[in-house]
């Protein structure tokens, strides 16, 4: 977001160095009372910019009133003075670290980004709901901390927002952070998938559950719905995998049993095995179940909770001879999905019903819409309808809605 800033930046007219006072002798900034950083900005008498002015002009604003230094600024802004020139340099040092949404820690803004104007401070940055559009934003520091005012309401929360909340709060960058997430989960499940075994544990023994393309699609809605409950990585993945697959009323959840290769990447937060032990073989998980209404209500143990049961023995079936088997293309996920979808919208606008072949959250968006009062199919006489385009990220194809106008 910021690497193309230089390119967008207001055109900077002076430095911040080498400033001289009226009488043309040079500035003394390296008084005890004068660091870079300033006096006590933390008290409500206190106006900050007096810690960061290098020249300003009292409330006259005559050429015999102007002053030079943050020594000799101070009083003057205290006064009621204007701010004419901030001393960047330790306006930057004074910014604190900033992250995107992902946690990686940004470059701070880089001097030629600021730049004052009426006593005000400034930054020029990118839009928070715009890609490539740039705009100033206005900065202040209170109470210890920066802030920057945000007038884009579309962005969620305008007006005075933390300058360490630049990112996360951005509504763009949130938006390419979610399309990177979501058009890579598929990916994912099938890394994962390969990753670890799952098992169903039965009398008749513990049997390798296969998943196929229905299994990993409520595997993703899962995902998603564990994803905004902040419960990620490895134990969220197989928490999804164990819900999608369901559970039984009498016996729990379905899959009971799981297994990776101790050298994989696979954390479930069972601690590291010391010595060769941890390195080779395989290491088995199990779903206990908790006693409660609440069929999502499981743990994840370390080891075979059922060592007494054996594993079924898959029987080899001799193929005829005669029988040449052509392997068979299976399509992407991603398409197979895009074709359910629009297999679903076909039907909905001719029927005006949501069938089966949405996932669970375009079904929500659906019922809702119909909850709402909107029709699907087009009415017969629509001439006291008004007619809207739907547009959402759960969908990969738009489509119209019709409600009757009062």
């Amino acid at each position: 977001m910021m690497k193309d800033m230089k390119n967008k930046l207001f055109e900077q007219v002076d430095n911040d160095e080498g400033w001289e006072n009226e009488d043309g002798t040079p500035i003394d900034d390296t008084t005890p009372d004068n660091d870079d950083n300033g006096g006590d900005d933390n008290s409500p008498t206190t106006n900050w910019k007096s810690n960061f002015c290098i020249a300003c002009t009292d409330s006259e604003g005559s050429i015999t009133s102007t002053k030079a230094s943050i020594k000799l600024c101070k009083p003057v802004i205290e006064g009621g003075g204007i701010c004419t020139k901030f001393k960047k340099s330790a306006i930057i040092d004074d910014f604190p670290i900033w992250k995107n949404i992902s946690g990686d820690t940004q470059p701070k803004i880089i001097k030629d980004s600021l730049f004052d104007n009426n006593g005000e401070l400034f930054f020029q940055g990118e839009s928070r709901v715009e890609n490539g559009k740039y705009k100033p934003f206005k900065l202040k520091k209170e109470n210890g901390e920066w802030f920057f005012y945000d007038d884009e309401k579309a962005g969620g929360q305008p007006g005075w927002i933390k300058l360490t909340e630049y990112f996360t709060t951005s509504l763009h960058e949130n938006k390419l952070f979610e399309q990177k997430e979501m058009k890579s989960i598929s990916d994912k499940i099938e890394e994962k998938l390969r990753d670890i075994y799952f098992y169903t544990v039965s009398e008749k023994g513990k049997e390798r559950v296969i998943f196929d393309l229905q299994d990993k699609r409520d595997i993703e809605q899962h995902l998603k719905d564990l994803h905004s409950q902040n419960i990620v990585g490895d134990r969220g993945f197989v928490m999804a995998v164990v819900r999608a697959k369901g559970s039984d009323k009498e016996d729990g959840q379905l899959i009971k049993l799981g297994s990776y290769p101790k050298d994989s990447n696979v954390n479930l937060g069972f601690g590291e095995e010391k010595g060769l032990g941890g390195l080779v073989g395989t290491q088995y998980f199990s779903i206990k179940n908790n006693d409660g209404p609440d069929d999502r209500d499981f743990e994840i143990v370390k080891g075979d909770i059922n060592k007494d049961i054996e594993f079924k023995k898959e029987v080899e079936v001799e193929e005829p001879k005669s029988v040449i088997n052509q392997p068979v293309k299976e399509e992407p996920y991603e398409e197979v999905m895009k074709q359910k979808e629009l297999k679903g919208l076909a039907s909905l606008v001719s029927s005006d019903e949501v069938g089966n072949d949405f996932t669970k959250k375009q079904k929500e968006i659906l019922e809702k819409l119909k909850g709402q009062g909107y029709l699907f199919k087009r009415p017969v006489e629509d001439s006291n309808y008004k007619k809207t385009k739907v547009k959402s990220s759960e969908f990969t194809e738009s489509f119209h809605v019709w409600k009757k106008q009062d």
